[in-house]
C-alpha cells in the first residue's frame, strides 16, 4: 500500500474479471444522443450508458450514477466498447464482475467524449485543455446530465439545476489522463452536482498545463478555494486519486496531493492517493485503479 493512501489495501484486478460474466450478471450498454453548442456551432453528440444487471426488472429502483471520461485521442467507446450485453469491452466485464461480487454498488455508468466531433482530435494532448474545461463548465451540467438523467432512473427528481444539486450525494465523476484533468475541472466547477471524484493518471491543470507538478501550491489553493466558495465542508465530498507506479504523470499528481493535504479542506478521510505498482499510462493500469476506486463510491 502506498504511504499516501488512507483507505484499505490496494490490490490488482482479479484475473477472472477479464472473462465474460454469466449472462444473468451482464449489464447492458445503450447509446444516447444529445446536442451541444460550442463556439456558435451546434454539434450532435453521443454517449454510451451502462445499465447494471437487473435494471429492467424493477422499474422503480433508483441508481447512483458515475460519469467516466476518456483520455486524449480516445472516444465514447474506449471504456464500454459498444451497445448490447456481450461485446468484449474489458471495462464492461470489470463492472459486471465487480457488481455481481458485491464489491461495488450497482451503478449507471456514462461514458461521453469531450470532443465536439472527431475533427477536434489532435496529436498534441495539451490542445485538449480548453475542450476539457468547456466540457466541465458547460456541456456536462447543461447538456449531458439533463439528457441522461431525464431518461434513466437516477436519484434526480428532475433535471433542473436545483434537482441535480439535491441529488449530488448519488453522483460521481471520474476519468483517465485528460479525463482525469477534466475530473479536477469538474471538482472545481461542479462540486454542487457531484460528491465523488475518481481522477486516474492525471493532475489538475487549473493554473497551467501540468500545474499539479509545476505549481502544486497554487493548484492546491485553487482547489481548496472551490470547496470554500461552495460552502462545503470536508465531509461533503470524496476524492480517490490514483496513478500507475511507472506512469510519468505521477510527477504531476504526487506534488499536488502533497500540497492539498496542507489545507483543512482536504483530510485523510476525503482524499486518498494510490499507486498501481508497475502500472503504466494505459487502460490496463486504469482497470486496476478503477477496480479499487469503484469499491469506495457511494459508501
Amino acid at each position: 500500500m502506498n504511504s499516501q493512501t488512507n483507505q484499505g489495501e490496494y490490490v490488482k484486478m482479479p484475473s477472472n474479471y477479464r472473462n465474460m460474466a454469466p449472462k444473468d450478471q451482464q449489464g447492458r450498454v445503450e447509446r444516447i444522443s444529445y446536442s451541444i453548442p460550442y463556439k456558435g456551432v451546434e454539434y450532435q453528440k453521443q454517449a454510451l450508458v451502462y445499465l447494471p444487471a437487473g435494471y429492467s426488472a424493477n422499474t422503480t429502483k433508483q441508481y447512483d450514477i458515475l460519469y467516466l471520461l476518456h483520455g486524449s485521442t480516445q472516444s465514447v467507446n474506449s471504456f464500454l466498447g459498444d451497445t448490447g450485453t456481450e461485446q468484449k469491452s474489458g471495462f464492461k466485464r470489470l463492472l459486471d464482475h465487480e457488481i455481481a461480487a458485491k464489491k461495488m454498488k450497482p451503478v449507471i455508468v456514462v461514458t461521453p467524449t469531450y470532443y465536439p466531433d472527431r475533427s477536434f482530435v489532435k496529436s498534441d494532448y495539451t490542445q485538449d485543455a480548453p475542450l476539457n474545461l468547456a466540457f466541465a463548465k458547460n456541456e456536462l451540467p447543461n447538456d449531458l446530465m439533463p439528457a441522461v438523467e431525464g431518461k434513466y432512473r437516477t436519484y434526480a427528481k428532475n433535471t433542473t439545476r436545483q434537482g441535480l444539486e439535491k441529488s449530488r450525494d448519488h453522483r460521481a465523476f471520474g476519468g483517465f489522463s485528460m479525463g482525469a484533468v477534466t475530473t479536477w475541472y469538474v471538482f472545481e466547477n461542479d462540486l454542487d452536482l457531484f460528491k465523488y471524484f475518481m481522477p486516474m493518471s492525471g493532475g489538475s491543470w487549473t493554473v497551467e498545463p501540468m500545474g499539479g507538478g509545476s505549481v502544486p501550491k497554487k493548484t492546491a489553493q485553487k482547489l481548496a478555494d472551490a470547496v470554500t466558495k461552495n460552502h462545503f465542508r470536508a465531509n461533503d465530498f470524496q476524492i480517490d486519486a490514483s496513478v500507475g507506479g511507472a506512469d510519468g504523470t505521477q510527477g504531476e499528481i504526487a506534488p499536488q496531493i502533497k500540497q492539498m493535504r496542507q489545507y483543512p479542506q482536504f483530510t485523510a478521510e476525503n482524499l486518498s492517493y494510490e499507486l498501481d505498482r508497475g502500472g503504466n499510462h494505459d487502460m490496463t493500469s486504469v482497470a486496476n485503479q478503477a477496480y479499487n476506486g469503484l469499491q469506495r463510491l457511494f459508501q
